[in-house]
């Protein structure tokens, strides 16, 4: 698949910022539809990311799918090169993209918990709001989660430390 190339630079971002910068283009976007392939293109994510499982894990944001009915109207107005995500508009050659569009499956699509509907508006501000505290939320318990669980390492490491300390000064002494 033969795409015109877009400069992007190469930034570290843990899942958390994926997933608030795909709450915010699910909810904000002209198209309720939204494609993980579109989502890894548009975030310059590499091929093997997998963007699919962290959406699905986050079901009280993003819903897996879409009717087929719904995809095929969207699929028709795509072949009108109407609605076309980038990741699709940005294909080169012509029967490349018709191929891409016509291999899309309700699989390959996902939407916006609050966006449920075909030509469903744009999420408010306080919607998307919601969300971004939410996943600043699942943020602060995972890094909560990993200091306790440092601390616990911690604690291990200096009783080995103390009871090794032990068994030398046992084994100098009996050494003496």
């Amino acid at each position: 698949m033969k795409m015109k190339k877009k400069k992007r630079t190469a930034i570290k971002s843990d899942e958390f910022d994926i997933l608030s910068a795909t709450w915010i283009l699910a909810s904000n976007d002209e198209n309720p539809s939204m494609t993980y392939e579109g989502i890894r293109y548009r975030l310059g994510l590499p091929a093997d990311y997998d963007i699919k499982g962290l959406i699905q894990s986050h079901g009280e944001l993003f819903r897996k799918g879409v009717p087929s009915r719904r995809l095929e109207r969207w699929k028709e107005q795509m072949r009108l090169d109407k609605h076309l995500p980038s990741w699709i508009r940005d294909i080169d050659d012509e029967t490349t993209r018709k191929k891409t569009i016509e291999a899309l499956s309700p699989e390959d699509v996902f939407r916006s918990q609050f966006r449920a509907e075909y030509d469903a508006p744009q999420s408010s501000v306080e919607v998307i709001d919601w969300g971004l505290q939410h996943i600043d939320r699942l943020r602060k318990a995972s890094l909560e989660y990993r200091e306790q669980t440092a601390k616990r390492w911690e604690i291990w490491l200096v009783f080995l430390v103390s009871i090794l300390n032990i068994i030398v000064s046992i084994l100098i002494a009996l050494l003496k």
